[in-house]
């Protein structure tokens, strides 16, 4: 695939391949070193200013965060981390200084005021993008991490879909990558089916409950309630009535380790524009098969598993009775080359390397 900006085509399709195992991998990351990255960077990764670095438990664009900046400081480069106080990283800190959270106008002005000299590139990854859209005199690339378009310069999606649907084909399209050593597999399972994220409608945690209701089975909800009102109004009388459901609270860490590695299937009946799915990656990444409803990405990040992907819960019913799986290692290998955080860092690197030598070439025709 071909990322587009504006009417111009670039050479970065090797950002969009699946890489075809490790020796495929160690290869780009030697052709990247080789040509593009020809000393170390100082790089600026922007977070919003919700949840710390790593999340203790939800927050999906911290986690993808922290992965990727620990693998771009292995390899040698300086990074700077706006984030919120307490965050833990092997970047260069600089916390903000406004403690509530969801100001955007405070992450503008602090960064301006605090930008470190002679930064080469900056990674925005700010609910709205917030600082691309200001147009600081560096080169800025912004990760979308919802299903919206990106109206910057460089934006980034985590999924060819949504760069087709909300980007209009124009920016390009780095996959998230997991940290495979934070994931244990296991081959063994248990008869409980687990559910994962928010606890709203959106995410469709009540589809989960008839489904597990109607195969008999227990399912274990975790996750934070994001709407008090559907949660008394949809989720609590199904808990009270069948004791086979179970609301476990937020869970991060080796809770959450286990118990994706042990379920006999992840539930993901989401209904919203899925802008990537790191729920179904974790999950495979234990061995542990997801059936899914078909929102947003999520065809594309499953398309090596078409069975898993459901149209409604009837669908998830019957194919989790039939309990026709793909076999566990082959899950996680599918995992291994394509969605690791290793993969990621190298795309994005790539990608850094290509808009730091385009805006410099720009900036020569003026000089």
């Amino acid at each position: 695939m071909t990322a587009y900006y504006g009417t111009h085509t670039y050479g970065v399709a090797s950002i969009f391949d699946p890489v075809k195992g490790e020796g495929a991998a160690a290869e780009r990351e030697n052709r990247i070193n080789e040509t593009a990255l020809k000393r170390p960077l100082k790089i600026v990764q922007v977070a919003p200013d919700v949840y710390p670095i790593p999340p203790e438990n939800y927050g999906g664009i911290e986690r993808v965060m922290y992965d990727l900046i620990e693998e771009i400081v292995k390899r040698g480069h300086k990074v700077y981390l706006y984030a919120p106080a307490g965050s833990k990283t092997s970047a260069s800190l600089i916390p903000y200084r406004h403690l509530k959270p969801w100001n955007q106008m405070e992450i503008i002005k602090y960064v301006k005021e605090t930008l470190p000299d002679s930064v080469d590139i900056i990674h925005d990854h700010t609910h709205a993008s917030v600082i691309g859209r200001i147009n600081l005199p560096i080169p800025t690339v912004c990760t979308e991490h919802f299903s919206a378009n990106c109206p910057v310069k460089y934006p980034v999606y985590c999924s060819r879909t949504v760069l087709e649907r909300f980007g209009g084909n124009r920016g390009f399209c780095v996959h998230h990558g997991i940290n495979m050593e934070e994931f244990e597999f296991s081959s063994k399972k248990e008869d409980y089916l687990f559910y994962i994220g928010k606890i709203d409608a959106s995410k469709g945690p009540h589809y989960a409950i008839e489904a597990a209701e109607r195969l008999g089975k227990m399912l274990l909800l975790a996750g934070p309630v994001h709407d008090q009102d559907f949660y008394r109004k949809k989720i609590e009388p199904c808990i009270k009535s069948n004791p086979n459901i179970h609301y476990i609270g937020e869970v991060g860490g080796r809770k959450k380790q286990d118990l994706l590695k042990y379920a006999g299937c992840v539930l993901f009946p989401t209904l919203c524009e899925e802008s990537f799915g790191l729920v179904a990656v974790e999950a495979m990444a234990c061995g542990t098969p997801v059936l899914a409803f078909p929102s947003g990405a999520v065809p594309e990040i499953l398309q090596g598993f078409p069975n898993l992907v459901c149209k409604d819960v009837d669908d998830m019913v019957k194919e989790a009775f039939k309990g026709d799986f793909p076999d566990p290692r082959s899950l996680k290998e599918y995992v291994e080359v394509r969605f690791t955080s290793r993969i990621m860092t190298e795309k994005y690197l790539e990608l850094y390397a290509k808009v730091i030598e385009k805006e410099s070439c720009n900036s020569k025709l003026y000089t």
